[in-house]
């Protein structure tokens, strides 16, 4: 992971310095460079340095007695039983994930009913008051809308 985390900082920094030019791009440049040789470098240090901290429990080619099988058996068992508890863990997150998601989709379904519902009942209202603008002209609309009290023509 550190180490496709220093490839992905240090190519596209060197990607974006190679085709400009002048001083401030090779300056760029050689900076990335050396700052991602170093990271490699380092990241070597760091394995060699954690082989050196946390040797393995049983070096390879030793036979296991009775006394170190048990031992195993023990770790096993408990490694199988920590696995289970990250399954059971896995499957609430992803039933929570899908619970989360479905709610997100009703909230979403019922904020599209009532921007639907609202717009149509505006046009039906508007449709209905002022009327249509295909069977009425805009003389009749207007006759609607300012009624002439007088009877004036």
């Amino acid at each position: 992971m550190t180490l496709l985390g220093f490839i992905v900082i240090v190519f596209p920094l060197a990607l974006w310095a190679v085709p400009q030019h002048g001083v401030l791009a090779n300056t760029v440049f050689y900076i990335v460079l050396s700052i991602g040789s170093g990271s490699f470098v380092a990241l070597l240090g760091l394995v060699y340095l954690k082989s050196l901290l946390f040797p393995e429990r049983s070096p390879r080619g030793t036979a296991a007695g009775g006394k170190a099988r048990l031992e195993a058996y023990k770790t096993w068992s408990e490694t199988q039983d920590d696995a289970r508890k990250v399954e059971k863990q896995l499957r609430s997150v992803k039933g929570g994930a899908l619970h989360d998601f479905g709610y997100m989709a009703r909230i979403a379904s019922l904020l599209i009913t009532v921007f639907v519902l609202l717009n149509l009942s505006t046009w039906a209202f508007m449709h209905f008051y002022y009327g249509s603008t295909e069977i009425m002209s805009a003389e009749a609309r207007w006759q609607l809308l300012h009624p002439d009290s007088w009877d004036w023509k």
